[in-house]
């Protein structure tokens, strides 16, 4: 009987949720229906754009003095190469690119056993050389 005296409390969190939610909507509703929050919307929103625009303008500038592209140039770009890149792959056919017999043959054997053809002297490294010495500029 105890826990009858003792009130939900995610009962009164959503109570007062559902209120705050109402009281908002129909304060927000008639203000919807006034011609004055429509202007005054309609000016912020003016407002941001122009800022935005100077703020591009001014950013431009800026990145042109120090040598750097712009978002905007950097997707042309990226626009333009894959542009060359298709071109490109349509002009290489099948039949210019390398044969499959230019490759290594894919195999666990040795090479010596791939290629017993080849000299054991170009199958060995090659001794490291000595560094040369570098002659020094008298000034």
């Amino acid at each position: 009987m105890a826990s009858s005296l003792i009130r939900d409390p995610l009962q009164m969190w959503r109570k007062a949720i559902s209120t705050l939610e109402g009281s908002g909507n129909s304060l927000a509703n008639t203000a919807m229906k006034s011609g004055e929050l429509a202007s005054a919307l309609h000016q912020v929103a003016n407002l941001s754009l122009g800022m935005q625009q100077t703020f591009e303008k001014v950013l431009g500038v800026y990145l042109k003095k120090v040598n750097l592209p712009s978002r905007k140039e950097i997707t042309e770009l990226a626009a333009t190469l894959q542009r060359v890149e298709a071109k490109l792959d349509q002009l290489i056919t099948t039949e210019t690119r390398a044969p499959a017999g230019s490759r290594p043959a894919r195999t666990r054997r040795p090479v010596e056993a791939v290629r017993p053809a080849v000299a054991p002297k170009l199958l060995t490294k090659a001794p490291a050389k000595a560094p040369a010495k570098r002659a020094r500029k008298k000034v």
